[in-house]
């Protein structure tokens, strides 16, 4: 059920590449009849290909807060956003070896409700734009650690289709 009150709940799904995320967060948003916020980073490498740099990032990052902040004035309720900022960090990170460091000051300013944290026993899908399913695990510690060190709230999201819709709608549940 969608909170009583007007107050639009934030829910983020993260987590490294090929783990449900888009899907998830799609499940979720008809379920609740709202919004959800594609993965602008996606739809940026399909346009200008995966060989980036850090001004790629900031366009990544920067039309990902647009795409959320157009999405969250027509939600209801809820607001579920196919990734965020702190997964923009972590691929700059991977595969730069560095993050503008505007992006933590976003980061660390930025309010949401709730981070459903994807695990990697999803399989992996190749689709001709993801890179790396050997850092996946990496990934996967490393955004557990930078959400555990904001002191962020998280769910841990396993198990297959199913059972991942339930677990995430049992942990958005829980924020009312």
């Amino acid at each position: 059920m969608p909170p009583e009150t007007e107050i639009l709940k934030k829910v983020v799904l993260t987590g490294p590449e090929s783990v449900g995320k888009s899907f998830l967060a799609k499940a979720l948003a008809d379920h609740y009849h709202t919004e959800f916020v594609e993965e602008y980073g996606r739809y940026y490498v399909e346009k200008f290909g995966t060989d980036f740099d850090l001004l790629d990032i900031t366009h990544i990052a920067a039309g990902q807060l647009l795409y959320e902040d157009a999405a969250a004035e027509k939600a209801n309720g809820y607001l579920f956003c196919d990734t965020d900022l702190i997964l923009t960090k972590v691929w700059s990170e991977f595969v730069l070896g560095t993050c503008p460091q505007w992006i933590d000051q976003i980061i660390e300013s930025r309010d949401y409700d709730l981070w459903l944290l994807m695990d990697t026993d999803w399989t992996w899908h190749e689709d001709g734009i993801r890179k790396f399913p050997g850092i996946r695990e990496d990934m996967f510690a490393r955004i557990r650690e930078i959400l555990e060190s904001l002191n962020r709230p998280y769910t841990i999201i396993r198990g297959s289709g199913t059972e991942r819709f339930y677990c995430a709608l049992k942990a958005v549940e829980a924020i009312d």
